[in-house]
């Protein structure tokens, strides 16, 4: 849906965006929000990000100037630095070993919290990957904005883990993550299907969401690899209970897609948990 410099209304919205609580969404720069599309996003806690042309990022409340330009991936205005470690002093070969791991150091490109951003950078993309291949007839729009949602929370995740941002509270459609985590361990009572083992009668749709599920699960076990202390407690506990509670919204999400596929419309709205 073009919404370059439109007024977009809470319909538009929800046409285009699942609209889960903590979500981020990304409007033209140029488009404006009705009172009550401003005051859903409120609501639900919606992060609005405006693109230009370039793709350049903003944030702020227009029609109100000037937007704040910021990082596309940190939402932060600072761009990060690039200093190096004391010592020892790398050679030009050993530069290629290294990245940063903030705006402050540099680390071997084999430290765990690289290994977990490169995983998080493998879920992301096979779900954009998803996003443009899943329900190609187009037979089921309620679902969409779902994978929208779970995109969302995937960037989060991977801001928090960059910036050490707590993360934010995320949800799925008009249901929080930890009700997905209750929908997903009692499918069979909330949706009146039981649990399932992935095959190939389930169809293309339901294959490709549990691809983002068995990624999410390596995500959350390079979590636990990057942030367990010398004590063998967690350091980051809100980014493992994160990559936890997504990869059961993924689960309910083949679930209601197998459900779809068998001629039942759910929508999680409509679901009492």
């Amino acid at each position: 849906m073009d919404m370059t410099d439109s007024v977009i209304d809470t319909e538009m919205l929800r046409q285009s965006f699942g609209l889960g609580r903590g979500s981020e969404i990304h409007l033209p720069l140029g488009s404006q929000l009705t009172p009550a599309a401003i005051e859903l996003i409120a609501e639900r806690g919606i992060t609005v990000r405006f693109i230009d042309a370039l793709g350049r990022v903003y944030t702020g409340n227009p029609p109100q100037q000037p937007l704040e330009r910021i990082h596309p991936l940190t939402g932060q205005s600072t761009p990060p630095g690039r200093k190096r470690p004391a010592s020892p002093t790398p050679g030009k070969a050993d530069t290629e070993l290294l990245t940063h791991l903030d705006g402050d150091s540099l680390v071997p490109k084999t430290h765990p919290r690289i290994a977990l951003r490169g995983k998080l950078d493998t879920l992301i993309a096979f779900t954009v990957l998803a996003q443009c291949d899943f329900d190609r007839e187009q037979r089921f729009p309620w679902l969409h904005p779902y994978l929208a949602d779970l995109r969302s929370h995937m960037g989060n995740l991977l801001k928090a883990e960059v910036t050490g941002e707590e993360m934010p509270a995320a949800g799925m459609g008009g249901i929080d993550l930890e009700s997905l985590h209750t929908l997903a361990q009692n499918p069979l009572r909330y949706l009146g299907h039981d649990h399932i083992v992935p095959e190939e009668t389930q169809g293309r749709n339901v294959a490709l969401l549990n691809v983002l599920r068995a990624l999410c699960r390596e995500v959350e076990l390079e979590v636990v690899r990057a942030f367990t202390g010398s004590d063998g407690g967690m350091l980051r506990p809100d980014l493992l209970t994160a990559a936890n509670r997504l990869s059961s919204a993924i689960y309910v999400l083949m679930l209601l897609t197998l459900l779809a596929e068998a001629g039942k419309k759910v929508e999680l709205e409509t679901l009492a948990l």
